[in-house]
């Protein structure tokens, strides 16, 4: 039987009658629903069907996010409350990783908050000073996330969940690397992998000689073209209230995801 007969949406309108009641009262599924919808309209052979299908699952979308003025009046619930920010912080190896554990500490009251550490930034602060709600991945977690073809790798999956990204401390070594497209741990594999439409901050330490060096603000040039937004310091890397401030910035610049 071709794609689009009448027996293939008759088993579509079997599934349709059993499940609309079920999913309608369940807003977190209804989005199935609308896809569903959007699906059949696409296979419709007549524009009358294909209307039909597309209204409904345009219908269904704006019963997931009503508009301000239906909630108001009492016709639809209100949006549920926004999720927290999703922020990944992660330090390298320069003297100032021993702020690492306050810079996570002042995100945690509001955000969602992941770490990552590079194995030269683990000589500059305890690991047990870190906020307990504070999972931080090493290299290491890297090499045991994946085990075999299929297995999901933990830099990707970072990046996914991540809405924003803060490296602070930056080091001179890993500016370089991510100026050439590194990628040779997680850190600098996750800013390879990483969305640039979703922001990302450096806060850099360097030594005043590495800083007045040539290198520097050529690096600093490259990652600036990727949209990468640098926190200025006074001499050394932005104080934590100062980083603070530049990702409450940002953030109220972007509007999150709704998932």
């Amino acid at each position: 039987m071709k794609k689009g007969s009448v027996f293939t949406y008759s088993k579509r309108y079997t599934i349709f009658e059993r499940s609309t009641l079920a999913l309608l009262c369940q807003p977190k599924l209804s989005c199935f629903l609308h896809f569903f919808l959007f699906g059949v309209a696409q296979d419709s052979e007549t524009p009358e069907l294909r209307s039909c299908f597309l209204c409904l699952s345009y219908i269904l979308q704006a019963m997931e996010h009503p508009g301000t003025q239906y909630a108001q009046k009492g016709k639809l619930p209100m949006d549920p409350a926004p999720r927290k920010p999703r922020i990944l912080l992660a330090a390298c190896g320069c003297v100032a990783a021993f702020k690492f554990a306050k810079i996570c500490e002042i995100f945690c009251d509001w955000a969602e908050v992941k770490a990552v550490a590079t194995p030269a930034s683990l000589r500059f602060f305890n690991t047990a000073s870190l906020p307990k709600n504070v999972y931080l991945y090493t290299d290491e977690h890297e090499r045991l996330f994946w085990r075999k073809v299929g297995d999901k790798m933990l830099h990707i999956e970072l990046c996914r969940w991540a809405d924003l990204m803060v490296i602070a401390p930056l080091s001179a070594n890993t500016l370089a690397k991510i100026a050439g497209g590194m990628c040779d741990n997680l850190l600098t594999c996750i800013v390879r992998a990483w969305d640039y439409n979703k922001p990302m901050l450096i806060a850099l330490d360097v030594h005043t000689f590495m800083w007045r060096n040539p290198f520097t603000e050529k690096h600093l040039m490259s990652v600036d073209e990727l949209g990468v937004n640098f926190i200025p310091g006074s001499d050394t890397m932005a104080e934590p209230s100062e980083i603070h401030s530049s990702v409450i910035g940002v953030l109220q610049s972007r509007p999150l995801p709704l998932n």
